[in-house]
């Protein structure tokens, strides 16, 4: 495992310095000045506050945020970030199991492999940590979501209400209610540079 750039030990990243790209697409590590991109001019300013803890949180070493750019606009395109530990073991549990969640790909870029991409090197970054279990929630009515974590070998595993809440970038707090499906995946662990 090394060290991210923060000098932080406990913050693996990808062989690749925590990049992966193709040309066009990279994948890496959410920096600070990122976060005003996340909020897709708007769409989802009233997630700010979850975002800022989101990123507070990865400095602490608890979570890991990746964001994937598109190179020749520097425009972030897509996000995933990932837990490592939770209250529900069946969520995360700091060992064996991290949770992938907040996974997104503006609709410009949607239907390219984006997401599966994002996904792939989220698992990565779970198996540099030694866990060999991802879990995701898909929203029960999200098909296209569900479709695509099963084509990634994703099974359903249990129900979860999702009932959550958060404090808006006004200062109020929010109650959200998203029936989800609880989905994990056993991860094959990866041998030589080219991951086969």
């Amino acid at each position: 495992m090394t060290s991210a750039p923060d000098g932080n030990p406990a913050a693996p990243r990808t062989a690749d310095g925590g990049r992966t790209g193709d040309g066009e697409f990279l994948v890496r590590r959410l920096e600070e000045r990122d976060l005003p991109a996340l909020e897709w001019n708007g769409e989802f300013l009233h997630f700010r506050n979850l975002f800022r803890q989101a990123y507070e949180d990865m400095r602490l070493g608890t979570r890991w945020l990746l964001v994937m750019e598109h190179r020749p606009s520097g425009d972030i395109v897509g996000q995933i970030f990932i837990q490592w530990n939770s209250n529900d073991p069946r969520f995360a549990d700091g060992r064996r199991r991290g949770y992938l969640y907040s996974l997104r790909v503006k609709l410009a870029f949607q239907r390219r492999g984006l997401g599966t991409r994002l996904i792939d090197a989220a698992e990565e970054e779970l198996r540099q940590r030694g866990m060999d279990t991802a879990s995701i929630g898909v929203e029960k009515d999200n098909r296209d979501a569900r479709s695509l974590y099963e084509r990634q070998g994703y099974r359903i595993i249990a129900e979860d209400p999702g009932l959550w809440s958060y404090t808006d970038h006004l200062g109020r707090r929010q109650e959200v209610s998203e029936p989800a499906w609880l989905m994990e995946k056993k991860l094959s662990w990866r041998t030589g540079a080219d991951g086969g």
